[in-house]
Formats: structure tokens, sequence, C-alpha cells
């Protein structure tokens, strides 16, 4: 059996394993992931992606121990002035969906979203994607509205923690 991934922070470093990651998408994937077609990641989103503060921007990779390879990336960002509430994303590379990837990956957003003092944490998908609505609402995410093919999911992470504590 081969070894599980292991997760850790993604650094400014990771630019090659990121870009090489999100060409390893399919179409479908990257669409449910980004919410639109999306060919290509320009150097200036890439640089987004890579250089996050690991407080306010946390991203994670779930990291192939065989070849180095990410096959997931999960990550958080606040918007600017807004410290208490951050929007996630999360996706895994096709061939190791539905192996838990992402719901370790979210795990641990959360946790890490919860020790930075973020206080709720919002999801938006595809209301087709039920895979990711599912692995949200494993995590404890509620559904909040229903939008233009769209739902937008939160966490109360005060609440979250409440419940892990009893």
């Amino acid at each position: 059996m081969a070894p599980l991934p292991y997760i850790r922070p993604i650094t400014a470093g990771d630019a090659e394993r990121v870009a090489a990651a999100f060409e390893g998408l399919s179409d479908r994937s990257r669409y449910q992931r980004f919410l639109a077609p999306k060919p290509r990641l320009s150097s200036s989103e890439l640089r987004y992606l890579t250089d996050v503060d690991q407080r306010r921007h946390v991203a994670l990779a779930a990291v192939d121990p065989a070849d180095g390879a990410f096959v997931g990336i999960a990550r958080y960002a606040t918007a600017a002035g807004d410290h208490d509430t951050a929007d996630v994303a999360v996706v895994v590379a096709d061939a190791w969906q539905g192996s838990g990837i992402g719901t370790r990956l979210m795990h641990e957003l959360v946790g890490r979203a919860a020790a930075n003092g973020i206080a709720r944490l919002t999801g938006v998908t595809l209301q087709g994607n039920t895979a990711a609505r599912a692995l949200l609402r494993r995590v404890g995410f509620r559904t909040r509205a229903y939008t233009d093919g769209l739902v937008e999911l939160e966490l109360e992470l005060e609440l979250a923690q409440q419940a892990q504590a009893a």
C-alpha cells in the first residue's frame, strides 16, 4: 500500500508545484474549483496562491510522499479589512478524489483558522458539485443560500469548537 499524503503549508517557493498541480487537473475539476472555465493561471494568480502569510491567508498542500507532487490544496483568505471571516477553497487531484484528502485538508484548515482567530469560514460551490457540498458539510459547514446555480455555505468556528469540546 502506498504511503498516505502528508499535509504542509504552501510557501512562496512552491510556485512550480502549485502550477503543476493546476496543470494536472481536468477541465471539470478546474471549473468546479474556480466556478468558471480556467485554462491557465496567470503569474499574478500563481503569486497570490503561493505568497501567503499563514494567518489571514493560509494555504495547505497534501503532498504525495512518493514524488513530492501536490495532490490536494486547501486555503482560506480574509478580505481586505475583514479579520473575522475568511473564504475557503479546496481542490484534490482527479486521481486522488474520494480518498479522504479533501476532508483531511479541510479539518487542518479549520483548526488553523480557529487558532488564528478567524470567527467564520464561508465557501461557495456549484449547486451540482455534490462532492464539495458533502465535504463542507462533513467538517460542519451549513448551507446559507442558493443563488444563480451556486451554494453558499458557512461555518461559525466558535460553534464548531464548542461542538468538538462537548
